[in-house]
Parts: C-alpha cells; structure tokens; sequence
C-alpha cells in the first residue's frame, strides 16, 4: 500500500505523511490502519489569506476493505471553496480524526490563531477535539454543523414546526430574537426546548457566537469537494489520492488566472456578484 503510493511526493508542492501500524497489511482478515496525508505548499499559503474557518468531513471509499476519505476545507474572501487537505484512512475512529487534525494544526493551522473548527457531532470527533489542546480554546473554536443538528433535532422530535421555528433561532443575530423563537418552542414542546438547550449556545447559535463562523452554519463546504471525487470512489486508493490532488491543483490553477487576469485590468477589489 505505502510503495504504491510513495511516488506522489514528486507532485509539485505537495506534501505526504504516511503513518502506518505493523505487522502486516491485515489484521484478522481486515484491513489494518494505513492514514495517508496530503497537502500542498499552495493550500497552505492560501489559507493565510481565507477566512479562519475549516470544515472537516468524511465519506465512505467503497473499496475492498473499509476506507475513510477525510477532508477538510476552507472559504476564501470571495466566498469560494478552499481545498486545504485530505487523508485516507483504513477505518473512522477517535484515533484516525486526532491524526488527521495534528497534521492539521502543524502544516496548515500552525500560523494562524482563533480558527473555528466546523464538523457534525459524531462521538469521535467530539472526543479528538476534547483531548487535543491546540483545539480548544482559546486557541480554536469547535462549532457544529446545524444542518446534521437540525437533522438529529428531527428525528427525535418529528414535528415541522419546531423544527422551522429551530432554524429560525439558530439564524437569529439578536439574542432577544433568539430567546422569542425558544420560548414559542418551549411552549410548543418542553421536552424539544430542553433538547435543544443543552447543546452549548455557542456552538450552534449566530448570535452567540461572536463572529467566529463567519456566518458559514454548515459543512456544504466539504461535503461538496467530496462531491467532485465522488467518481473516484471505488477505485483503488493511488487514484483517489491522484483525483484529489488534481482537483485540488486545477482548482489552484484556474483560480490564480483569474487573480492574474483582474490585476492586469487593473481590479482592486472583486465585483458583488
């Protein structure tokens, strides 16, 4: 798997990390931890001048044995998707999520403070996040993705109206306006407000969390580059680590054309679409 895969730091600018477990390539017929870890100088230098937000995600690699594609994405000033890294793991754990976002803070994080971590809250993540130092605060600002948490607030309490009047407080900039939206669920439903009230404030709601999202409520961001790999799903995992890295290089590339062509007409600032 390793000798497969070595070759790909002659890509210009990127920058691998191979962490394995020995012995063997298995372990009671499934595949052992194999975390492969990409990123380039050019996300890197990037993400300087992008907004301090990051989205982590991950998806299913339909292989033969059980792979991970984890991702991690930012937003520019201009409010496009920003490519920073991705890793392939054997399997998703506590212990996959912390290698992932260890890279992450000493390659890309490492010159920048106060940056908010958006991601769903699943247990392993929450727990890597937890135990981690360089990724609390204040430091760093761990959010969650209100979508995946409107999606749980929904199942467990199956009623369209609490959930429009949940959306509606979530977006609320004004805590007296985020307090009315609460207080028509409490009289709908105790048990959804108390629900819902559990949850920190500051990691879910606008108004409580002093800018740092900058406005960004989802993980759209990452899930939607998984989106343009989705085609190399399946295949072996040298030409997801390809795909990923051509993705990432075209993107880089298509954009600093169009950097290059507003400067040469004289652009100072980009035009509101």
């Amino acid at each position: 798997m390793v000798s497969g895969i070595s070759p790909l730091h002659l890509y210009p600018g990127t920058r691998p990390h191979y962490n394995t477990l020995t012995p063997g390539l298995l372990l009671n017929g499934s595949l052992s931890r194999v975390h492969e870890y990409q990123n380039t100088y050019s996300a890197t230098d990037g993400f300087m001048h992008c907004r301090q937000v990051i989205s982590i995600d991950d998806t299913h690699v339909y292989v033969k044995y059980d792979t991970k594609l984890l991702i991690d994405v930012a937003v520019d000033a201009n409010g496009s998707i920003f490519p920073l890294a991705f890793a392939i793991c054997a399997n998703k754990s506590q212990k996959t999520w912390t290698l992932f976002l260890n890279y992450l803070k000493e390659h890309i994080v490492n010159q920048r403070s106060i940056i908010c971590l958006i991601s769903d809250r699943h247990g392993d993540i929450l727990s890597s996040v937890q135990n981690l130092r360089a990724w609390q605060e204040p430091y760093a600002y761990h959010c969650y993705c209100v979508r995946h948490l409107k999606n749980n607030f929904q199942r467990a309490h199956p009623n369209k109206d609490l959930h429009d009047l949940m959306w509606m407080a979530v977006t609320d900039h004004q805590e007296c306006k985020f307090r009315r939206q609460m207080e028509l669920i409490k009289q709908e439903d105790q048990r959804a407000y108390t629900w819902l009230m559990r949850h920190e404030l500051n990691k879910w709601t606008l108004h409580a969390d002093s800018g740092r999202r900058w406005g960004i409520l989802t993980t759209n961001v990452s899930e939607s580059f998984n989106g343009l790999l989705k085609s190399a799903h399946g295949l072996p995992v040298t030409v997801i680590v390809r795909m990923s890295f051509k993705q990432m290089a075209e993107r880089f590339v298509e954009r600093s054309r169009g950097a290059s062509s507003l400067t040469e007409r004289g652009v100072e600032f980009i035009p509101i679409p």
